[in-house]
């Protein structure tokens, strides 16, 4: 499978004009990051405007909000990236009284909520209200009554009402449990005053916009999460429920409920929807897949392979089209109600981007995160934007590393070994790795549940490096800065930093001498100082939006930069061969980004150190498996 991205990338000059304290020499870095946009995204929220043909809106886990004028074929993009940074668009309102209104409920990623709303049709957004210390707008619903429109919000601590278009609110409370929070809400389509909210734990049905509540969960398994209702058309008092329990069905309003779960491998529903032309078809969105059953007795199947399905909505000018929201596949398209979909995809571009390496030829491979045909391994042509699907190891990629053409990859199944790009993987090391770093000699550590492994012939076969049998959540190369130019790994485990010391993994700060000899130990003279390594690679400041990079090279000239974007999640970096401040950044939904350095930056480095000799530290020892 080959993918030709268009625009294949997007250039952004680096703002480097901001101070960055450092113990080692960092120069301002000059130059010029470049944006490959994957075809993809984290889908949240996903609805079909009914007063216009053809036009579908998409929310996403970065704050994006994509419309599809063509039937969900292709998505146009917000200007300028995310438009709501820091939040996840977790529900979209389509508004009954206004064409081309939309509302917005937006969760903050760290904390905090809001409700926007757009007048036209997504171009432009207005704060309507912000709760700084509370997703209090996590869902939102739309309803027009006696000709006004009513607007409600719900999230953590319950429900709140508005009939002024936001300026004056109400709160509008069910029995909750302490603690508690409301992860759904509709407005009844057909009866005014009727609404429906479901709380973490139990469902509520009030009979007055609000005001009251009473609790519906009669049949229902107690602690039953409500995610979604769908109301029978032509019979008021029959919906459906996805909950966090398979789904329920009543015909009598809520008053009970009855459980449908036989053929639903899992058990977590996000969505249920009644098929427009058929209504006896029912589908449900789980964490397994979409499912089908198409009359009683219940049984349901699944069509397709197994992801996470986000949302689903039909086309109402044509029904036979159904898209589906995924949660990291993007949006499938079907014409067929869901039997067979292929993604459409063109125009959303925050693919969850995990790690990345780059073969001696320049090849970049990298692994994306999705249960779907997106997820896995891929390679990217950085001069052209093709990317093309590669053979991947049975099992989830967390770390990628490279050793000539040579790709290793790190799973909760183990190391696995591809002899170049494309080839079939085996494995090599049984044990759940997801760290690698690489030495210029070769030297490849990989970080387990069960210690240090290393590898001195590209990750053919690896051996115990030390003593430390505890789980190891990263390795890092490190150099001394101060004394030498000495390099040495890093690791972190249990919460702390240890490092090589030439003969096993240490806690404290390394002893080396001024003149760059390794302290005490095998008939060297002890010694009384002690040096803490500076990381090689990739450093966050996400406060600052900064971005510190040392490469290995020792001629290589450490550098400060700004980050593409504000908010990045960072998932892997790798060097770039064609340049020694060159690098690629794997980022968890914007895909990935390059850096390409200009000319030798003329601003004057910054905390100059003295110069000293040169170090060489012993590099460690790998013993048998």
């Amino acid at each position: 499978m080959r993918r030709r991205i268009s625009p294949w990338l997007t250039a952004l000059l680096v703002c480097a004009g901001l101070g960055f304290r450092a113990d080692s020499e960092l120069l301002r870095a000059e130059g010029a990051w470049y944006r490959y946009p994957l075809p993809g995204a984290e889908v949240k929220s996903l609805v079909a405007d009914p007063s216009e043909r053809g036009v579908f809106y998409v929310g996403t886990a970065q704050g994006g909000i994509y419309r599809s004028t063509d039937g969900g074929r292709s998505w146009l993009a917000p200007r300028g990236g995310a438009s709501f940074p820091g939040y996840a668009v977790t529900a979209i309102a389509v508004d009954p009284v206004r064409r081309g209104t939309i509302w917005l409920g937006l969760t903050g990623v760290v904390k905090g909520g809001l409700l926007a709303r757009s007048d036209d049709r997504g171009a432009t957004f207005l704060d309507v209200r912000r709760w700084p210390d509370r997703a209090a707008a996590r869902v939102v619903a739309v309803s027009r009554e006696n000709g006004r429109r009513v607007v409600a919000v719900g999230g953590d601590y319950g429900v709140e009402v508005s009939e002024n278009d936001g300026v004056t609110w109400r709160a509008s409370l069910p029995a909750l449990d302490p603690g508690a929070g409301v992860s759904f809400l509709a407005f009844h389509p057909s009866r005014a005053g009727v609404m429906f909210c479901g709380s973490f734990r139990h469902p509520f049905r009030s009979l007055d916009t609000g005001r009251t509540w009473k609790r519906i969960a009669n049949g229902m398994i107690e602690d039953t999460e409500v995610f979604a209702l769908e109301f029978a058309k032509d019979e008021p008092d029959t919906f459906w429920a996805a909950t966090c329990g398979w789904v329920y069905r009543t015909t009598d309003g809520g008053g009970s409920w009855t459980r449908y779960k036989d053929g639903l491998v899992d058990r977590r529903s996000h969505v249920v929807r009644m098929d427009p032309r058929d209504p006896g078809r029912i589908l449900v969105g789980t964490t397994g897949g979409l499912f089908e059953s198409t009359a009683a007795p219940r049984i349901f199947h699944r069509l397709g392979r197994e992801l996470v399905v986000n949302a689903l909505a039909f086309d109402p000018h044509d029904p036979r089209v159904l898209l589906v929201g995924t949660e990291a596949d993007g949006v499938l398209r079907s014409e067929d109600g869901g039997a067979s979909s292929v993604p459409a995809n063109d125009g959303l571009a925050e693919a969850r981007v995990s790690s990345v390496a780059t073969t001696a030829k320049g090849t970049v491979v990298m692994s994306r995160a999705a249960d779907g045909p997106s997820g896995g391994l891929w390679s990217l042509d950085p001069a052209t934007g093709e990317a093309a699907k590669l053979a991947s190891p049975p099992a989830t990629v967390l770390a990628l590393a490279a050793s000539g053409e040579r790709i290793v990859a790190g799973t909760p199944d183990g190391v696995f070994v591809a002899e170049r790009p494309g080839e079939p993987f085996t494995l090599a090391l049984a044990r759940a790795a997801r760290g690698f770093a690489q030495d210029p000699g070769g030297l490849l550590l990989a970080a387990t549940d069960g210690g240090v492994f290393g590898s001195a012939d590209g990750g053919r076969r690896w051996g115990r490096a030390g003593t430390l049998t505890a789980r190891v959540e990263h390795v890092k190369r490190a150099r001394f800065t101060g004394v030498g130019a000495g390099t040495t790994f890093a690791i972190e485990s249990g919460g702390r930093t240890l490092w090589w010391d030439g003969r096993d993994w240490v806690f404290q700060p390394v002893r080396y001498s001024p003149g760059g000899k390794l302290g005490g130990g095998f008939g060297r003279p002890p010694v009384t100082l002690r040096w803490t390594p500076d990381p090689i690679g990739v450093e966050l400041d996400a406060a600052r939006a900064l971005l510190v990079y040392r490469p290995e090279q020792e001629d290589g000239q450490g550098v400060f930069l700004a980050l593409p974007e504000a908010g990045l999640s960072v998932g892997g970096w790798a060097g770039d061969p064609r340049s020694k401040q060159g690098l690629f950044l794997a980022t968890l939904g914007r895909g990935l980004f390059r850096f390409v350095p200009g000319p030798p930056p003329e601003a004057a480095a910054l905390a100059l150190p003295d110069e000293v000799a040169p170090l060489a530290a012993a590099a460690p020892h790998v013993g048998s498996n």
